[in-house]
């Protein structure tokens, strides 16, 4: 057994009886002034004062251990192997105790929070999306759907940075200047900006979109729409349609790499008209709405870090009759994603010449309504935020 003796003793005190102390083993390998180097071993079966056990950390090398006279504690457990560093950190922590390295002295006391401030680089306003579909099936009965979404990146910080302090922090979001201020202990803080910077990486990931809305109207005009069986299985790559159509697991809707040749064969079958071709650039789970004449939509991206996109798309068709539907798809990196099934009735005028037994002497003016199919094509390309894979 080794003893230790204090060197400070209160005057007309008697001094708190010493309790057994452990067997200490130091390794030698490593220089004596060493604080990572130098391993040791202890092993305490009853509470040892954390004063004494500070001493005991420090025999036999050069450093040197000031404890704050306030602090209190006492130790029991076994340390095996560990560096004097280590043996700080598992010793103190727990209670309450922190210390600071001054050249070869250690100095021990309560621990104290710190405050560090955090950019915050995002936009200060938040955003609200909402969406109000009303039928009406007669005088006595009708029914709406409204669909809403919002997004505020400083609330949702708040609430994320918040469970990862501890009871004694506090915390400032000020959004003018995009800072956040924290005041915790040292390692909440290295929590925090953890955080932070997986936040900004996927936050602040890009994609662009390239939206086309397209019509087709079926050569055949007694064809119900396009023929999506035959169209997937050229798409393929089979030589007739009763060749079986591969299929994904993963697929929901229609996915294409080469966009050429999907029009290619959508005009195989009837008349193409590109309604709109705007090309979208928008911020990882932010939408973004295109409208036109007779159709409108939100997407709104996830990018995931293996590049992969899930897209939320909601269409809306006013004519003839309001039709409004909500998908999710996963699409890769480049590949564009085929919405279909909405059809309308399009009114198309011709000016026929009117016949007579004298000749031609005026033309007339006939309305055919013929059934047309819209298409939307969606292809997504990853252009910040994700490394290349």
């Amino acid at each position: 057994m080794i003893a230790i003796a204090l060197a400070v003793q209160a005057p007309l005190m008697r001094p708190a009886p010493m309790p057994a102390l452990p067997l200490t083993q130091l390794d030698d390998r490593g220089p004596s002034s060493d604080l990572d180097k130098r391993t040791l071993s202890l092993a305490f079966a009853h509470p040892c004062q954390v004063q004494d056990l500070l001493l005991m950390l420090v025999r036999g090398t050069r450093l040197s251990i000031v404890a704050d006279p306030s602090i209190s504690g006492t130790f029991i457990g076994e340390l095996k192997n560990v560096t004097v560093r280590q043996a700080l950190g598992l010793v103190l922590r727990p209670l309450g105790l922190d210390y600071t390295l001054e050249g070869s002295v250690i100095r021990v006391a309560r621990r104290e929070p710190d405050t560090r401030i955090f950019d915050l680089n995002y936009i200060a306003t938040g955003r609200t999306g909402q969406t109000t579909v009303t039928a009406d099936a007669g005088s006595q009965a009708s029914a709406s759907v409204t669909t809403s979404t919002k997004a505020d990146v400083f609330d949702d910080l708040a609430n994320g940075v918040r469970t990862l302090l501890s009871d004694r922090a506090t915390f400032n979001i000020d959004r003018k200047a995009g800072l956040l201020q924290v005041t915790d202990f040292p390692e909440r803080l290295d929590r925090v900006g953890i955080y932070l910077e997986t936040v900004q990486a996927r936050v602040q990931r890009q994609v662009q979109i390239d939206a086309r809305v397209i019509e087709v109207e079926p050569s055949d005009s007694k064809a119900a729409g396009i023929d999506w069986q035959r169209l997937a299985t050229k798409m393929s790559g089979a030589a007739t349609a009763d060749t079986p159509i591969p299929t994904r697991p993963t697929m929901n809707g229609l996915r294409v790499t080469d966009v050429g040749k999907l029009l290619a064969l959508l005009a195989d079958q009837g008349t193409v008209t590109l309604v709109a071709n705007p090309r979208l650039l928008t911020l990882n789970n932010e939408p973004s709405i295109v409208r036109t004449a007779t159709m409108s939509f939100s997407v709104t991206p996830q990018i995931s870090s293996d590049s992969v996109l899930t897209l939320s798309l909601t269409p809306l068709v006013s004519s003839p009759a309001v039709l409004e539907s909500d998908m999710l798809a996963r699409v890769a990196d480049g590949e564009t994603l085929v919405v279909s099934g909405f059809t309308r009735d399009r009114e198309v005028k011709e000016r026929k010449p009117v016949g007579t037994s004298g000749g031609w002497f005026g033309r007339s003016t006939t309305v055919t309504r013929k059934r047309v199919e819209l298409v939307i094509l969606l292809t997504a390309r990853i252009v910040a935020g994700v490394s290349a894979q």
